[in-house]
């Protein structure tokens, strides 16, 4: 069922599983509408996971070939050149909050898994890392883009990557510039698995009924040392915001330019089918 213009949930009571496709609309980013619906919608999830039972949630893309292209860089620049602080950090606070809820399963006893069936840049590549397992589709690509015009992915990328990779690794691949392919960042440890195009839901919906992902539910120190604090995210987002302050002009064209290949994107999109 759709429970906004955003989100579609479908509840597997047999095996305990709260599947929740995400619906971009028309962009294919983190817009303030998309934002304010998912924020709308927190304590809704945590009542389907206690009503349910629920054990495992599982967020997917219904938008095909993407999973999500970053932030809102129209906004950005609209809020950094009319000097609207507030708007921006009201922005970035609602992003580290959906990292945080996924990355901590809302505080509920369950266990939180992405499956990107398509690209993730990145706030987009942000979000995919908050999942507790992250599976993946062969064909999707992965950057952070932000190095471009003279700031950084702030929303979650510099903790979720350290825990991973550790901090100096990290820090090269969000500085690199570089788009990643499924297999690269697989070999790098970011993801847990690569799957072939199209067979995402299926092949989690079998890890899940064969038992597999509960090796990894049932490590106690995987559930701990996966975790990042929202106290830490705060403090990371605080020097994001401090950093698009001090952005150029010629920063912010460079940020134009990479949104309007996103619009460019997002109309190409509308005129395909969608994971429905």
């Amino acid at each position: 069922m759709f429970i906004n213009n955003n989100l579609r949930v479908r509840i597997d009571s047999d095996h305990k599983v709260l599947w929740i496709g995400i619906d971009l609309q028309d962009k294919l980013c983190y817009s303030i509408d998309f934002l304010n619906n998912l924020t709308h919608v927190k304590d809704l999830i945590v009542y389907f996971i206690k009503k349910e039972n629920i054990k495992y949630v599982v967020a997917y893309s219904l938008n095909k070939g993407i999973w999500n292209l970053g932030g809102d860089l129209d906004f950005f620049v609209n809020c950094i050149r009319e000097k609207k602080k507030k708007d921006l950090q009201e922005y970035a606070f609602k992003c580290i909050e959906l990292v945080y809820n996924y990355n901590n399963n809302y505080n509920q006893d369950v266990f939180s898994s992405c499956v990107v069936q398509g690209n993730a840049f990145g706030g987009g590549f942000e979000s995919a890392l908050s999942g507790n397992y992250i599976l993946v589709e062969e064909s999707a690509k992965f950057s952070f883009p932000e190095i471009i015009f003279g700031t950084f992915p702030g929303m979650g990328a510099y903790s979720l990557l350290t825990k991973k990779v550790g901090y100096q690794k990290a820090n090269e691949i969000i500085n690199s510039g570089k788009t990643y392919s499924a297999n690269e960042i697989l070999e790098l440890g970011i993801i847990n698995k690569v799957c072939e195009d199209g067979m995402g839901l299926l092949f989690m919906n079998n890890l899940i009924t064969s038992g597999e992902i509960d090796k990894i539910v049932n490590d106690p120190f995987y559930n701990i040392c996966t975790k990042v604090s929202k106290e830490e995210l705060i403090e990371v987002v605080k020097l994001w915001i401090e950093r698009a302050f001090s952005l150029e002009e010629s920063n912010l064209a460079r940020m134009l330019k990479l949104a309007n290949m996103q619009k460019r994107k997002a109309k190409k999109q509308s005129l395909k089918s969608s994971y429905k």
